[in-house]
């Protein structure tokens, strides 16, 4: 009883802070209801059911949640596919690891991105160290010495095809940020540096990137073919990343599995989940990640 007095009172104490804030700072409900509008304009039926079924997964319906592991297992399998070169069944039981440890922890969760949140950093903290970069071919070996974030960033972006604003908002970095990611990843794939290149390069690499992403815009094309012609590196980079992008998709492939072994590393991950219990967050955690989720425990697996 005590406890829950405590609980209670500090969760007031906390809409009374936000409460102060937003009189404070008049701009937050304003990006509150931009975030609202795009949510709404930016939807997709995807998405959509992704949401349901995490509401569903909330509340212990372990198909439900093995259906929305369905959708992000492909991005798990490759993200560790381009780390190492290691055993494939050591790979497989890894993604299982994380699914099942991820299943324990979603009372954590209000919402869609707050998993996606959660899946990217057990991605990213059990990146294997220790292991072999070697491949056959040079592009994987260039995919493995990428920064770790880079690395989930360019598989999200451009081999999963995750829109731009997802990407950035679970890495928790703005828009322009990951163009900057984006394109250092580019550069490494393509064989140069890009700590060769002088910063008026990668501002241009960056606004190529920028463009790229949207709609095609004629006035804002001839500009940018002006920028590019004025450094000769960025214009040979642009045609080297557009000759790579089909192996890149032939990389991809290579980490998938067949229809059997899907099924039979899913049907683990659903066995684990209905064994494993969930862990309930103490009631002020709820509260905070309600307004920005922040806390949640760390994933790690062996």
């Amino acid at each position: 009883m005590c406890w829950a007095i405590v609980a209670m009172n500090a969760s007031v104490a906390l809409v009374k802070k936000i409460s102060r804030r937003s009189v404070i700072c008049p701009q937050l409900p304003m990006n509150s209801l931009r975030r609202f509008f795009f949510r709404i304009t930016h939807a997709n039926p995807e998405r959509k059911a992704n949401r349901s079924l995490l509401k569903r997964a909330k509340h212990g319906d372990a198909e439900s949640y093995l259906v929305l592991v369905a959708n992000y297992f492909d991005l798990s399998l490759v993200y560790f596919g381009t780390c190492i070169h290691e055993d494939c069944h050591l790979r497989h039981a890894r993604v299982e690891q994380v699914f099942t440890a991820l299943w324990q922890h979603l009372p954590c969760t209000e919402r869609l991105s707050d998993f996606e949140f959660m899946l990217a950093s057990a991605l990213l903290e059990n990146t294997p160290e220790s292991g072999g970069i070697t491949s056959p071919e040079a592009l994987v070996i260039k995919l493995r010495l990428l920064a770790p974030k880079n690395r989930f960033a360019l598989i999200a972006y451009e081999f999963e095809s995750w829109p731009l604003h997802w990407v950035a908002l679970l890495l928790r970095i703005r828009a322009r940020a990951l163009h900057s990611l984006l394109s250092e990843a580019r550069c490494e794939l393509c064989g140069i540096s890009w700590e060769s290149l002088a910063d008026e390069e990668r501002e241009c690499l960056e606004a190529i990137s920028a463009a790229m992403d949207k709609s095609p815009n004629i006035r804002t094309n001839k500009a940018l073919s002006r920028r590019v012609a004025t450094y000769p590196r960025v214009g040979q980079i642009k045609a080297l990343w557009l000759e790579l992008r089909p192996e890149l998709v032939e990389v991809r492939h290579r980490y998938l599995l067949e229809t059997v072994n899907r099924e039979q590393v899913l049907g683990n991950i659903l066995q684990a989940v209905k064994i494993a219990p969930m862990n309930q967050p103490p009631f002020v955690d709820r509260v905070v990640n309600t307004v920005h989720f922040a806390r949640h425990a760390k994933i790690k697996v062996s």
